[in-house]
């Protein structure tokens, strides 16, 4: 057989490390690290040489991204050349990641820079699959470092909320889904052993299981969304007729919520259609919000876009997002005082290119999922 990337990263990673599980998830699932981190490299590269502010601003940025450029080419090449990659420097990679991040989001100035939105794609990739202890601290070092230049530079509340509500879930959906896949692998060790034929079960029962196993991550992301949109309608709110007509269709979502998730946790999960229907009122309301006149709450279709992309089929996702974008675009453009090109249309494209790379992250990482194989006794 014909050696894949994943096979190179999990031949080429350390994996000889007490709780061998969490290893063998980093090799397998390595990739998409780097492949997050090329983006976050291509993309900042991009913005930081469109329309600068100085020429301390374009000196400080390109020095930046082309030493996270620089470490991730060492990275990636390690595996490549069969050398061994030990988890820490995996580790602190991503802590500088992070930590280009935050010094951009300082420079720019929470308040009014984008440089946060970058976040989400790294959130995914370490989320994903680091072990959840790595991804607890790195995740509450972010957070922290959110949390005191929002209230530093003044930034309104209601963002400040918003960013860190729909961070925290990103960071929750990409673990969540790492411990379905855990027991999903589980499941399917068993299967092989005891009928010998699991391996060779056709695509769509394959997708029957991301549905049956996968939906946990939109039930998360919807409650994200439901406590967003309640925040908002709640928050310094003076007028109780606006206050019921929003409540009373949140209300309804939270009670199909509730029904969804109590079914999932009886074993009795919904179905695809349902689910895609589910994904088309998340969108909805998230659309919603940002058409009443909030349009920094566009961080509520990061969680929503990535559990779809890590349970639906790379086809679907694809559909899901280009649709997304449209419509995300669309209401950018003829609410409000549309596109004023005045570095709106900066903001609106790093927008998109983010909320594209968490879809293909996701994605990405449900394929090298796929094609992993119950480990053997």
């Amino acid at each position: 057989m014909t050696p894949t990337r994943s096979t190179f990263f999990a031949g080429a990673i350390d994996t000889k490390h007490p709780g061998g599980n969490a290893m063998d998830d980093l090799a397998n699932g390595y990739s998409v690290i780097i492949a997050a981190r090329w983006m976050l490299v291509a993309v900042a590269l991009c913005f930081v040489l469109y329309r600068p502010q100085s020429v301390a601003e374009i000196t400080v940025g390109t020095l930046s991204v082309l030493g996270i450029a620089a470490l991730n080419f060492w990275l990636h090449t390690r595996p490549l050349t069969n050398r061994p990659l030990e988890a820490n420097w995996a580790y602190l990679a991503s802590v500088a990641d992070l930590a280009v991040i935050s010094g951009l989001m300082l420079w720019q100035g929470s308040a009014s820079g984008q440089a946060y939105v970058f976040y989400f794609p790294a959130i995914v990739a370490y989320s994903l699959v680091f072990p959840a202890e790595v991804t607890f601290l790195l995740t509450s070092a972010m957070l922290t470092f959110v949390v005191k230049s929002g209230i530093d530079e003044g930034l309104d509340a209601r963002v400040l909320v918003a960013r860190l509500l729909t961070l925290l879930a990103t960071a929750v959906i990409g673990w969540r889904y790492r411990k379905v896949e855990e027991r999903r692998r589980e499941h399917r060790q068993k299967a092989a052993f005891a009928r010998g034929v699991y391996a060779s079960e056709s695509p769509r029962i394959e997708e029957q299981e991301d549905i049956f196993h996968g939906q946990i991550v939109c039930i998360t992301a919807r409650w994200c969304l439901i406590g967003g949109a309640i925040f908002l309608t709640l928050f310094r709110a003076d007028n109780i007729a606006d206050m019921e007509r929003a409540l009373v269709p949140l209300l309804a979502l939270v009670a199909a919520n509730f029904f969804l998730q109590a079914r999932y946790m009886m074993k009795l999960p919904a179905n695809s259609l349902l689910l895609q229907l589910g994904s088309l009122v998340d969108l909805g309301v998230a659309t919603a919000i940002i058409a009443a006149g909030n349009r920094e709450f566009f961080v509520f279709y990061y969680p929503v876009i990535l559990a779809y992309g890590l349970v639906f089929v790379r086809r679907a996702t694809l559909v899901y997002t280009a649709v997304l974008a449209l419509v995300y675009t669309s209401v950018i453009v003829l609410t409000g005082h549309g596109l004023r090109f005045d570095g709106d249309e900066e903001a609106l494209a790093m927008r998109l290119v983010t909320l594209l790379g968490t879809t293909l992250l996701g994605t990405m990482y449900w394929r090298l999922q796929r094609a992993r194989r119950p480990v053997e006794a």
